[in-house]
């Protein structure tokens, strides 16, 4: 069980960012517990400077040195033929003395699990962790944190807060997702560069319009703006109390991209308003919790307006930024007149020259750097709140022009000097005593918390001839602790009258007292590198040897099909799942001949979608024609939306006729098995399987079957395939994005809290790009929302190479197709996947004329996805 756990939370913990070594050294000396950084590889912020193995000792000393704890990331998705490199990484990371890792990978996480349980392991928001059941899955595999989804409310923490051992984490300040971390594929279908490995070009930060079905902008006159993806920044400076009470143990600051100087601004006031909290509860007067100029601050630093997204209830459009996706500043004032080159503001925030400002005009924004600021024909340091200043400025403005202060040159100066190389204020006090007697060897002892050293003065003391030690003199001496982590807060001077001791006696004595300390700080039984590199071996060897059980597994227990029809359904029929999500669907895929039907799935609002009795029904069909069927379980499911499903497949398991289940995230996955051991179960793409140690720790806990990450090329399939049970998405649309935040609810229909008119059931509706590509939005009935790639994934003609690596199933996701394009489609990929396993080639001209087929009904177009060319 967690330490702090049985500690109920006697304190919290402060984490802040590091993306360079001046923003360490910013989070440190402004009151940090714990930094999280990145190394050179394997980490969620490639773009950021990182640390290499050599700073990242040094880091980790200088924290360590000053009781702060170093986190590093190594949260992305890692294909197999990187492990090599990320077995050394690992280790080396320990060597150093890093405190934790946060890791995505779960295939990353039981191999580390199995290898070096003494590294601890924090599970990141990359997971998808918002429940009970996906915190008792990360608990399963040893981690010791989990890192909630942002979008966990209040009570949900404290649900799942009370239900594990596990610390908590969750992200306090900084910027916002739209899309559930670890499910936002859409920077990785664009652009090829992906979120999952850390690569994210941010596309919702872009424009976008809200078209309908027959594109039109839908908010051409509601002059919100148009970045219809782009959140507002977290602030949950307010809300420490009410974290506490939910059992959250660490605040999280995001921002690995931003410079140091907003490191320490946010970190300095998190800090602050903290210690109030924790004060308090301790029944000590700490005064407000944040003032108005730290409030001020914060929005001065860096803001896209704040929210505390679903911390409380749905936000709707007020977790948005519309009308611009960076930093706002605060607000300065407004134009008064414009004298050619001189502007007149009146200002409602301090102007000082080096300030950096904008002034928003009806013809865009012009950002200038302040040089001067006159108040009448005087030059002033400063403009007051209240004061009419001038300014120079060349661009075009109009009297009630709104100016902006993006950059408060005073408050970054403030944030310089609290990190300032030489001038290191995070220290911690010692107590020393120094005692001894004339002709004997003196003695100097310190403690610092637990830690005590002791060393010996080299030479016996003597008698003094003019200045005998004296207190004064020895504190002043031995208080002389330069960039040292400590002070000297009390000495105990017990020594002869009399007594003398040379001055380069004392300082070779401070400085071995204050050695040892940090000696003893780092000393620690290591696993050694050649013990690592054996448990290296033996986890590779039982690698080995389970994936060789599952293929022996597969040859002796054909895969099991319900009903007299099984013997008469083809391989290629029982090895291709069609997904469908109703019952017309079902009849659609079994009538073209499929023989797996993965139903259910999301429930669209703007569909008629799967009732209970229809579920029922599309089993009894399945099991009519000799079809294997499985019950898809939705992407995303909270807390309360668990326990409704939890109750429902209850009912579901006492059905004579019940089918496989097929879970999209490893809440659902715990769920599963907690209903019934036995039941069997297939994992979905959405779990991220992305290499052997993900396939092999599902297949340990019984999945019946994987489907691979979709973000996989050709030749990282490949070693998966040799895996029994594995599928791979062959045609369909590619969900991009699935967020608790509806762009349609929430700009047309009024979304707030469980509020909305419901405009998504209305008509279809879609985001266009600024190249003019509309991406269809769908609404399932929990209000999320997806959003879908422009083209449907086709990889008909690669079924030949499909098969050729032996992959078993591949996967038609179907589900808001109509059934004459079920039915078409099923039918000529059963026939093209029958060619492939037999080992025919499909030629060019086939190809084509399949393609041309499928265009017919599918006119968006299609993409071969990462197939070829993989992600960043």
């Amino acid at each position: 069980m967690s330490h702090i756990k049985d500690a109920e939370l006697s304190s919290m913990e402060l984490l802040a960012p590091a993306g360079s070594y001046e923003s360490f050294k910013a989070a440190v000396e402004n009151g940090a517990d714990a930094v999280y950084l990145g190394g050179r590889s394997f980490n969620a912020r490639a773009s950021a400077a990182n640390f290499g193995l050599d700073e990242l000792r040094q880091v980790v000393q200088y924290a360590h040195e000053r009781e702060t704890k170093v986190y590093v990331t190594v949260n992305i998705l890692i294909a197999d033929q990187e492990f090599p490199e990320l077995y050394d990484y690992i280790y080396s990371l320990y060597e150093i003395g890093v405190d934790a890792l946060i890791l995505q990978d779960i295939g990353v996480g039981s191999m580390i699990r199995s290898v070096l349980p003494e590294m601890e392991r924090h599970a990141s928001t990359q997971m998808t962790i918002n429940t009970t059941w996906g915190v008792r899955h990360v608990e399963r595999l040893g981690f010791q944190r989990v890192v909630l989804a942002r979008e966990v409310s209040a009570e949900q923490m404290k649900t799942i807060s009370a239900k594990t051992a596990l610390e908590i984490e969750v992200f306090v300040h900084g910027a916002l997702c739209i899309c559930y971390s670890g499910q936002c594929l859409m920077s990785s279908y664009i652009g090829g560069r992906s979120g999952n490995r850390g690569r994210c070009a941010q596309p919702c930060r872009l424009t976008y319009q809200l078209m309908n079905e027959e594109r039109k902008d839908l908010l051409a006159e509601a002059n919100l703006g148009n970045h219809l993806l782009s959140p507002r920044d977290l602030n949950f400076v307010e809300e420490i109390h009410t974290l506490k009470e939910c059992g959250v143990y660490s605040l999280k600051v995001e921002g690995r991209m931003k410079r140091p100087e907003y490191v320490a601004t946010v970190t300095r006031i998190y800090r602050r308003a903290l210690d109030h909290v924790l004060s308090q509860e301790n029944g000590v007067n700490a005064g407000s919790a944040v003032t108005g100029e730290e409030k001020t601050e914060l929005l001065q630093i860096f803001n896209r307006d704040f929210s505390r997204a679903y911390f409380h209830s749905h936000p709707g459009a007020e977790l948005m930024s519309y009308a611009r996706p960076n930093n706002r500043g605060i607000r300065l004032g407004r134009i008064v007149q414009n004298r050619g080159n001189q502007l007149e503001i009146k200002l409602e925030a301090y102007l000082r020259p080096g300030d950096g400002i904008e002034v928003w005009t009806s013809r865009g924004r012009e950002g200038i750097t302040v040089q001067k600021v006159w108040q009448g024909k005087r030059e002033s340091e400063e403009g007051k709140p209240g004061d009419i200043v001038q300014i120079e400025f060349a661009g075009k403005s109009h009297p009630g022009d709104r100016v902006f202060k993006t950059h408060d040159e005073q408050l970054m100066e403030k944030a310089r000097q609290s990190f300032q190389e030489g001038k290191e204020r995070r220290k911690r006090p010692l107590q020393m005593r120094l005692s001894g007697s004339i002709g004997e060897l003196m003695a100097l002892e310190a403690w610092d918390q637990d830690k005590h050293v002791r060393v010996d003065s080299a030479t016996p003391a003597q008698q003094a001839m003019k200045r005998p030690l004296t207190q004064e003199y020895a504190f002043q001496q031995l208080n002389r602790l330069g960039t040292t982590p400590f002070w000297l807060e009390e000495l105990d001077l017990e020594v002869e009258e009399g007594l003398m001791l040379p001055v380069s006696e004392l300082n070779e004595m401070r400085r071995l007292v204050v050695e040892g300390l940090l000696h003893k700080s780092f000393q620690q039984e290591k696993v050694t590198r050649g013990e690592y590199k054996q448990r290296l071996k033996e986890w590779q060897n039982r690698l080995k040897l389970e994936q060789e059980e599952q293929v022996q597994q597969a040859q002796q227990h054909k895969e099991p099909l319900p009903g007299s029809h099984s013997k008469a359904a083809s391989l290629a029929a029982r090895r291709l799942t069609v997904a469908v999500s109703d019952l017309e669907g079902v009849k659609a895929a079994l009538k073209a001949g499929a023989r797996r039907i993965a139903l259910g799935g999301e429930r669209w609002r703007s569909r008629k979608g799967m009732s209970w009795e229809d579920i029922r029904a599309g089993v009894r069909l399945c099991k009519e024609q000799g079809a294997n069927c499985l019950l898809r379980l939705p992407r995303i499911l909270n807390e309360e939306q668990s326990a409704w499903w939890y109750e429902a497949l209850l009912k579901v398991k006492a059905w004579e006729d019940r089918p496989w289940i097929m879970v999209a995230n490893l809440g659902e996955l715990e769920m599963v098995k907690d209903i019934d051991p036995d039941w069997p179960f297939e994992v979905d793409y959405p779990v991220n399987i992305f290499n052997e140690a993900a396939v092999a720790h599902l297949f340990r806990l019984g999945a019946q079957g994987v489907t691979l990450s979709t973000e996989l090329e050709h030749s990282q399939i490949e070693p998966l395939a040799r895996w029994p049970k594995t599928e791979v998405f062959a045609f369909g649309e590619l969900e991009m994005m699935v967020s608790e935040y509806c762009p349609v609810g929430a700009t047309l229909g009024g979304k707030k809290g469980t509020k909305c008119t419901a405009p998504c059931v209305k008509e279809p509706h879609y985001l266009r790009d600024r190249l003019n590509y509309d991406f269809p939005i769908e609404t399932d009935l929990d209000c999320r929302m997806h959003l879908y790639n422009v083209k449907r994934l086709n990889l008909y003609k690669e079924l030949g190479s499909i098969a050729k690596m032996g992959v078993q199933r591949i996967r038609l996701q179907l589900d808001r197709a109509n059934p004459v394009q079920i039915r078409d489609t099923v039918r000529v990929f059963l026939e093209g996947w029958e060619r492939a396993l037999a080992g025919e080639r499909i030629s060019e001209e086939q190809a084509e004329k399949v393609n041309g087929y499928l265009a017919e009904r599918f006119p968006e177009g299609f993409t071969k996805g990462h197939y070829f060319r993989g992600v960043l």
